[in-house]
């Protein structure tokens, strides 16, 4: 998968491995991960870019963006919206029903904090139209890395 090759190349790159000395299970760090990001200036493959990239605007219009951390309570928004019931567009992948709680917004905010501020501005203004399309706080937003939603 081009996730998989995308994480081969970050490890040979920042640890200056070959392909034959990478072993099972090895990855790379969150701040490898940055670092990646910021030297290639978002211009990577479709499993790290920004989403944003994906979308087909302006050439379609988008009536709703659901970030995932609330895609099963705003699915059911859209779904009775559009006048349909009972049906779950996008389960939630994490069980917790505050966002705040949710292992992926726990591990965010323990991995931001051990980056430099000039790393974590670098990538908000890589990301920042995916931000504005979810209604992302900004990194320094005390409910980062959560959905402004109410």
């Amino acid at each position: 998968s081009s996730g998989i090759n995308a994480e081969y190349g970050i490890l040979m790159h920042y640890r200056n491995l070959t392909e034959s000395q990478i072993v099972d299970g090895m990855s790379p760090t969150f701040q490898e991960y940055v670092r990646h990001v910021i030297d290639k200036n978002g211009r990577l493959d479709s499993h790290f870019a920004p989403q944003y990239n994906t979308l087909c605007t302006p050439n379609v219009k988008y009536d709703y963006i659901l970030p995932l951390e609330y895609s099963n309570i705003m699915s059911k928004e859209v779904w009775n919206l559009i006048d349909i019931a009972n049906v779950t567009l996008l389960p939630s992948y994490d069980k917790s029903t505050d966002p705040r709680k949710q292992s992926s917004a726990i591990k965010a905010r323990k991995w931001l904090e051990e980056l430099d501020p000039r790393s974590i501005e670098k990538l908000y203004e890589i990301f920042k139209v995916d931000f504005l399309l979810a209604n992302y706080s900004n990194f320094t937003d005390p409910d980062f890395p959560l959905p402004i939603f109410s």
